[in-house]
């Protein structure tokens, strides 16, 4: 599947998904579910929910996602064992994965991550990339949610680091650049925005910088409300400029004849 720009609505609006159970990653199928993750280094913590989204939903049909995370009791867990005084610590992103190579749904490896307003890639390249799927089914596979039924829509984690090896710990398994493995901080704090990408490998040398494709970008406040919304087609803006026109030229109206 080609991922294509996703098309402009007003706002995000709350996606509700069948009650099928998703697993978190699954290598016939190469379509992962969307994982929210949030770490915090000074308790060791970490936290992490299933939002319900496929890779493959980002099409041109997606209106964008709202989760209130003050609702999961494992996320408020996590904001405890954090403390009030670290919550500035709290570091947090977005990722999914296919890493299937196409023998099975034809599409090629590809990742959707969080990173700055610019500057992804930053110069990652292909050899980099060729390593994130070890690094995401490590974490998957370590936090107990391989092909987990129980890791589903709406389902979160909460995970005490347990040493440098930890890979059921996000810090661990990833941290702030798949661990280490690409040139831009895919994290942000709590009240922060980061963009939303798709990166793919760029032909075979794996000395190319990857290929990246912005889809949206994602929000998450201080008070745990989480967003991710598309990014506007130009044919959208188009029409919401139009939009704007009209209801100006309106009230011009409006207003000339009042007086």
């Amino acid at each position: 599947m080609k991922l294509h720009k996703i098309k402009y609505l007003a706002a995000a609006v709350a996606l509700i998904t069948s009650s099928t159970a998703l697993a978190a990653f699954d290598g016939s199928a190469g379509n992962s579910s969307v994982l929210f993750n949030a770490y915090e280094s000074v308790s060791g913590y970490s936290f992490a929910l299933d939002t319900g989204l496929r890779k493959d939903d980002f099409t041109p049909s997606f209106t964008g996602l709202s989760v209130n995370l003050a609702n999961d009791a494992n996320w408020n867990s996590f904001l405890t064992h954090v403390g009030s005084a670290h919550l500035a610590d709290i570091k947090w992103n977005i990722i999914a994965a296919d890493t299937n190579a196409g023998s099975v749904d034809h599409d090629p490896v590809s990742y959707l991550t969080t990173g700055p307003a610019v500057g992804v890639p930053d110069g990652t390249r292909n050899a980099q990339l060729n390593s994130w799927g070890g690094n995401f089914n490590s974490f998957v596979t370590a936090s107990g949610n391989f092909g987990a039924t129980g890791f589903a829509r709406g389902n979160s984690t909460v995970h005490l680091k347990e040493g440098p090896a930890d890979y059921a710990s996000y810090e661990v398994a990833h941290g702030s650049s798949w661990n280490t493995k690409s040139n831009f901080d895919t994290t942000a704090g709590l009240g922060g925005t980061l963009s939303f990408y798709e990166l793919t490998k760029n032909g075979a040398p794996v000395t190319n910088v990857v290929n990246s494709h912005q889809l949206g970008t994602v929000t998450l406040s201080e008070a745990g409300a989480l967003a991710i919304s598309p990014i506007p087609e130009a044919d959208s803006w188009a029409m919401l400029l139009a939009g704007l026109a009209l209801v100006g030229s309106i009230a011009r109206r409006r207003s000339l004849r009042a007086s």
